[in-house]
């Protein structure tokens, strides 16, 4: 199943993207084009629903980091909701929860590096 990509206004400040399918290199270049497409509006708020994505590579996750660092520059908001269990966890091992704002789910270890130690501070036991 390739990409399916809905763009449903939810209101006159906010787009939603709904999302089926895969998101991978054969299809990236489609989610690039259809957040550059509402983001050329007058938006606050850019939506991205994952509930429907069946499968999620490197190649998509980048793309979805880069959405989010342009809707930044740019002054809008976006917001990745639903993403089934699988590309949540997948999320939390790449280390990019944080950044996408996807809460990492419960018992998996998340793939942010640990931040350096200060030297002469002693670390608790």
């Amino acid at each position: 199943m390739k990409l399916s990509i809905e763009n449903r206004p939810s209101d006159q400040r906010e787009a939603l993207l709904s999302l089926s399918g895969e998101i991978d290199y054969e299809t990236a270049q489609e989610l690039r084009t259809a957040v550059s497409s509402v983001l050329d509006g007058n938006i606050d708020t850019l939506v991205i629903d994952l509930a429907g994505v069946t499968f999620l590579d490197s190649t998509g996750i980048g793309t979805l980091v880069v959405a989010k660092r342009i809707c930044h520059s740019m002054g809008v908001k976006l917001h990745i909701r639903r993403p089934n269990p699988f590309i949540a966890r997948l999320f939390a091992v790449v280390g990019v929860s944080d950044i996408l704002g996807v809460p990492i789910p419960p018992g998996t270890v998340s793939g942010r590096l640990p931040q350096p130690r200060e030297r002469g501070v002693t670390q608790p036991a």
